[in-house]
């Protein structure tokens, strides 16, 4: 049944349309006169067209356009009077760049075809044209990227983004960004990094769930600490995935398949299907996207044999997009995936051995369930959206707890399982200003409620089974928020925002030896501020102020009832964006600080049971910047680069830790440098490329005793691909060299303290696929 989706899909091929014709569908247009980037936004909304530019867009109002036309008719109808026109880059993407004078009886050439430097950005909850905002903010588009596979991970997302690292786990890891990191456990504190899926929170003190990225749009990571628009928890930043919505009027799919075999580990399979249908012409259509992947493992033992950690990923989407009247559109989707791990993926020796003794089985599962909805339409002149999610997360985890059976009171064997049951609410109305105004703003409202259920129940050889384990906390958090921009001079913008919140935590133990119970409010304000400078159509610079704050909760760790307190994040960036050689250079970078008060961690108690505890005051400076050239002769050459110092300066009772503490799990030095070229042979389109990430030394936590340091590494890539027509091949090497470098050093913590434990890198992996789009 795994492949009874792709298999469908590929048998109706017959009864869609060729690109050819995909070129003359026609589309229900309704936009007004508003600004570039919001008629931009508004029309890849209603058609589910990419657009993107080589430069920064005018901050112009287009000509209003309403009917039944092609895109390229409502393109040119829109732009005509800026100057502007709409290049086709691909079979659903268009390049916006600047009119070219026409000499006699000649058209104007073409511009070289070339992913675009620019794209619209939604993640801080306007339409704004990236080059615009002044703040620092990554877009990873999956198939704008120099290496794209057929089945794109939130690794990928990291390797390919400055400042974005990942635990080392499909779908049980914590997302940091930039040095804000306070634990590699997964304990009950909130997360540090807030996970957006489309409008809607997704994640409170979940683990990322490790979704796949297919058929998505993009990827926003907003860097810096985020709460003005996002509440508590981004204290990080903010990782958003955007998903391609339902396209009225217009029947289109694609469905791929895969294989990958690894290096001392087995094959892998993958296939995945995307169908877009109208349900009535110009008022309803549905998206439907499946897939399913086979990953295999690599670590082996005598007694239960080869490959143990074999991983197998079941997953699906519906969207359905209704526009009710002209100006309204509502959006309802519901995503559903499984994660199911045979085993842990950790060994007791460095270097090359990817072996261990497994006395029994450690597996994991995972599955994660989101439904949302959006409704967008206008109150007069100003945009009004009303956003509803609600996200279920389970998580289960078997460990040998035998290391540490006498801690937790039972005889040997001992098995922990952990059981954790998540459930986010989300709800958001906001009001925007007009399109094209030069005062831009969004105000809103919105409400959360998160709740999380942990029990651990042990099973021991010398009795039935124990719960040593039982937690239940619940959330609810209202806010108000507000956040704009204005022109202070023709080239000099002020920009303000805040949030002012009420959060309502209560903390309940249910243990036989330890029943508590906490309940606290919280009541405060997170502003933000920015200062731009515009010195040239393509160049920019900026300063920024961002806030965040985190509430407490109980500790767990304490047999006298006993809080951690809420923490916050302050941080300053300056930063700028500019392109040079005549567009075909950009630079993006910043100087940034971070001051992180009343730090919460989740640190390892003696039994191996996870709590949560304040450790103090740190601060982290650094810097990043990352380039993307596009070179004469189809070459492209994106590189980037952060150095970072995340420091723990004083303990949680005041006093001063020379020379400071590094925070855990993050390295002060990572790299990416990646060379792609673009290459036409015999009516193919041809990409071969090569990349390669620097990964700094980093340490495992911030316990005295399992301060332990895991080694810089390196890792390789090659891959290349091949599209013509409908067809696209795809052919992938990742860790190239076959490093067996630590990325991670445990994996199990009822042992970790007694055993040294190392999480080697995927082994050297081939992959194959193949997609057609119909």
């Amino acid at each position: 049944m795994r492949y009874v989706l792709a298999t469908a899909l590929a048998a109706s091929a017959a009864l869609c349309p060729n690109p050819a014709q995909a070129r003359d569908t026609r589309y229900r247009v309704d936009i007004g006169a508003v600004d570039v980037a919001d008629a931009l936004a508004a029309l890849s909304a209603q058609t589910g067209i990419s657009f993107a530019s080589d430069g920064p867009m005018p901050r112009r109002a287009v000509r209003a356009v309403r009917g039944d036309m092609t895109v390229s008719e409502a393109l040119d109808r829109m732009l005509r009077s800026l100057d502007l026109r709409a290049v086709r880059v691909g079979s659903r993407a268009y390049r916006v760049v600047r009119r070219k004078p026409v000499d006699e009886g000649r058209a104007a050439p073409e511009p070289p075809v070339a992913p675009a430097e620019d794209v619209i950005v939604t993640g801080r909850k306007q339409s704004e044209i990236l080059s615009g905002v002044a703040a620092p903010v990554a877009v990873y588009v999956p198939d704008g990227e120099d290496l794209p596979g057929a089945s794109i991970t939130t690794r990928d997302v990291a390797r390919a983004t400055q400042g974005l690292s990942l635990t080392n786990g499909q779908g049980g890891g914590r997302l940091f960004i930039r040095g804000i990191a306070d634990s590699p456990f997964n304990g009950l504190s909130q997360s540090t990094v807030s996970v957006q899926f489309d409008d809607a929170r997704v994640t409170y003190d979940a683990p990322e769930p490790g979704l796949r990225l297919i058929d998505v749009a993009r990827v926003e990571v907003l860097k810096g600490p985020q709460g003005p628009l996002y509440g508590t928890g981004a204290l990080g930043g903010v990782y958003r995935i955007v998903t391609n919505r339902p396209v009225l009027g217009l029947i289109e799919g694609e469905a791929g398949l895969g294989i990958s075999s690894t290096a001392s580990g087995g094959l892998g399979k993958q296939a995945e299907g995307v169908l877009n249908l109208p349900l009535i012409s110009d008022r309803v259509a549905v998206r439907v996207v499946g897939y399913a992947a086979a990953d295999p493992g690599w670590i082996d033992d005598a007694k239960f044999g080869r490959d143990l950690n074999r991983s197998v990923t079941l997953g699906g989407r519906v969207a359905l997009r209704v526009v009710p009247f002209d100006g309204w559109t509502v959006d309802l989707s519901a995503v559903v995936q499984t994660i199911d791990t045979q085993d842990s993926q950790y060994v007791y020796r460095a270097g090359e051995a990817r072996s261990r003794d497994v006395p029994v089985r450690e597996p994991r599962s995972g599955r994660v369930e989101i439904l949302q909805t959006t409704i967008a339409g206008s109150i007069g002149s100003l945009p009004l959206t009303i956003v509803t999610g609600l996200t279920r997360q389970n998580q289960s985890d078997v460990y040998d707890a035998s290391a540490s059976a006498a801690a937790l009171g039972v005889g040997q064997p001992a098995l922990y399982l952990d059981w954790r049951r998540y459930l986010v609410f989300d709800q958001e109305v906001r009001l925007g200003s007009a399109p094209g105004s030069r005062f831009a703003w969004v105000t809103g409202a919105s409400f959360m409620l998160a709740r999380t259920d942990a029990n651990g129940p042990l099973l021991s050889g010398n009795g039935p089974m124990e719960g040593v384990l039982s937690a239940h906390r619940r959330v609810m958090e209202t806010a108000i928020f507000a956040d704009g921009s204005l022109p202070l001079l023709p080239r000099l913008r002020l920009g303000i925002g805040f949030r002012g919140f009420r959060t309502d935590t209560r903390d309940d133990r249910f243990e036989p030896a330890y029943l508590a119970a906490r309940a606290k409010t919280s009541l405060s304000v997170t502003p933000s501020a920015s200062l731009s400078y515009e010195i040239a159509p393509d160049q920019l610079l900026y300063a920024r102020f961002g806030t965040a704050f985190r509430p407490g909760g109980l500790d767990t760790g304490n047999a006298v009832t006993r809080r951690y307190d809420a923490d916050e994040v302050r941080s300053v960036d300056l930063g700028g964006r500019v392109r040079l050689d005549g567009g075909r250079l950009s630079l993006d970078g910043s100087l940034f600080r971070a001051d992180w008060k009343n730090v919460q961690s989740d640190y390892l108690r003696a039994n191996g049971l996870i709590a949560t505890h304040n450790v103090g005051r740190a601060t982290i400076i650094g810097a990043d910047l990352s380039a993307d050239w596009r070179l004469p002769d189809g070459w492209r050459l994106k590189a980037g680069a952060i150095w970072q110092r995340p420091r723990l300066h004083h303990a949680a009772d005041g006093s001063a830790l020379l020379p400071g503490v590094r925070l855990p799990v993050v390295p002060d030095v990572s790299a990416r440098l990646a060379l792609a070229r673009d290459v036409d042979l015999y009516g193919w389109r041809i990409t071969p490329g090569v990349s390669a990430n620097l990964v700094g030394a980093s340490r495992l936590s911030l316990d005295a005793d399992l301060d332990r340091r895991t080694p810089a590494y390196v890792v390789g890539r090659f891959g290349v691909s091949a599209g013509r027509d409908r067809l696209t091949l795809r052919a992938d090497i990742d860790n190239l060299l076959d490093a067996s470098a630590d990325t991670f050093a445990f994996g199990n913590p009822f042992s970790v303290r007694t055993t040294r434990q190392y999480t080697p890198l995927r082994p050297r992996t081939v992959s194959l696929s193949a997609s057609r789009r119909f």
